[in-house]
């Protein structure tokens, strides 16, 4: 096995729940970046990497529960396998992600577990650093787990924390919109690399979301573009026809920014067709006719519930008549649909029923269902989107939960069909 003075560590996550995790953590390949032009030696080690092609329902995860929540508790034996393999790189340095804080609406990682891990490398005397978007909304909590946190975007300061192993906190500075992450030095190599974002941030306040805690919290209110150049760059490097622009809200792109990307994917003879997220109040005609001549061929929809009182009860910003005049000028042009739902908040529990018999007549492609966690204001050690812990804290059945997993509307829907690419 290769040396390396720094491991990038994505820990497992979905490993300790009996599933997987396959694709390259994007904050972890920013950071890469950063060190491969500084002539750092390292390696992007996503240890929620299995391989497997199949994965668990998101049912089978919440009711095998107590898996996840013993890794929290810092038991299982994936610690010790991944303890063992990641010395083999002997490194000085191991930076840990907790979440990605690129996009914290994602179910990615949780802090607890990489704390727990921290504190096993820092025995072997090993630099610890943390990112991820809960060390920099609750900093205090993890600041004795680790030598340093690194607050914010995975930045560029990186290079100087680990050059001088650097101890206490980190505050770096936005990404510079001419990075094109480094997909050279993924461990294993096999890791599924579409995600490619073209903006960072967010200014939307959806009440569940951390995204706009996170920026809020690092000061930044505006939607930041990458240049477009350097997304041709990146998706040069991408081997996938099909990729998934990961922007917190890709339809906050500007139309003539459209037409200039529409303009370059066509100079550089790049083939690709992509899912994107949107809000169903950004979605027009004019914008739709410009997706389709991009090659977006699927939308990401946040409807998170199907009457007006439960959308507003998200704090979301919408309502009912945006969310059906959207979705059909997204049919009419032949994109297909994915809807996001959330269960939890105090909503009376007959909203979820007519939730359903909404989405049904939507008719989407797919439905994504998420339990409502990650309230910094409870105990959240054992949230996940998936947690029975969470669904519980908001006093609804299970049967809820599990009768809008019913809407995915396949023999087995699986966390891998949520987070695929078609």
């Amino acid at each position: 096995m290769q040396q390396a003075d720094v491991v990038l560590l994505n820990p497992p996550f979905y490993r300790f729940c009996g599933s997987h995790n396959d694709r390259a953590p994007v904050s972890l390949c920013y950071l890469s970046r950063y060190l491969q032009e500084s002539g750092i030696s390292h390696v992007v080690y996503n240890a929620d990497y299995s391989g497997a092609e199949t994965y668990w329902s998101m049912r089978w995860m919440f009711e095998n529960f107590d898996a996840f929540k013993d890794a929290v508790d810092n038991k299982g034996s994936l610690y010790g396998e991944v303890t063992e393999l990641l010395m083999s790189f002997s490194p000085k340095t191991v930076v840990i992600m907790g979440g990605d804080p690129l996009f914290p609406t994602k179910d990615w990682g949780s802090p607890f577990i990489a704390a727990n891990f921290a504190k096993r490398l820092k025995a072997f005397g090993v630099h610890t650093l943390a990112i991820g978007p809960l060390f920099t909304l609750d900093e205090e909590r993890f600041r004795d787990s680790f030598d340093c946190i690194m607050v914010g975007e995975p930045g560029e300061e990186i290079v100087g924390v680990l050059r001088s192993r650097y101890r206490g906190r980190v505050a770096s500075q936005p990404i510079k919109l001419r990075t094109v992450p480094n997909l050279q030095n993924l461990y294993p190599t096999q890791q599924i690399t579409d995600f490619v974002m073209t903006s960072f941030g967010c200014f939307h306040r959806c009440a569940f979301c951390l995204a706009q805690k996170f920026y809020r919290c690092i000061g930044q209110h505006a939607v930041r573009f990458v240049d477009l150049e350097t997304v041709i760059q990146d998706l040069k490097q991408r081997p996938r026809e099909g990729i998934y622009l990961t922007d917190l809200d890709f339809s906050a792109t500007p139309m003539n920014r459209l037409e200039a990307f529409v303009e370059l994917l066509q100079d550089n003879g790049l083939s690709k067709t992509f899912t994107i997220e949107s809000r169903a109040d950004s979605v027009t005609a004019e914008k739709a006719d410009m997706w389709v001549e991009l090659g977006v061929r699927r939308v990401k929809l946040g409807v998170e519930g199907g009457t007006d009182e439960l959308v507003k009860s998200f704090a979301k910003g919408t309502n009912l008549h945006q969310i059906n005049r959207s979705i059909s000028i997204l049919k009419e042009r032949g994109i297909a649909v994915v809807v996001y739902l959330v269960v939890g908040g105090k909503a009376d529990v007959r909203n979820y029923q007519q939730t359903r018999e909404y989405v049904r007549e939507l008719d989407p492609e797919f439905v994504a269902v998420s339990i409502w966690a990650y309230d910094l204001k409870t105990d959240y050690r054992y949230d996940t989107q998936f947690s029975p812990i969470s669904l519980a804290r908001w006093r609804i059945e299970p049967k809820e939960f599990f009768q809008h997993l019913e809407l995915q509307n396949e023999i087995n829907p699986t966390v891998g069909r949520m987070l695929d690419v078609v």
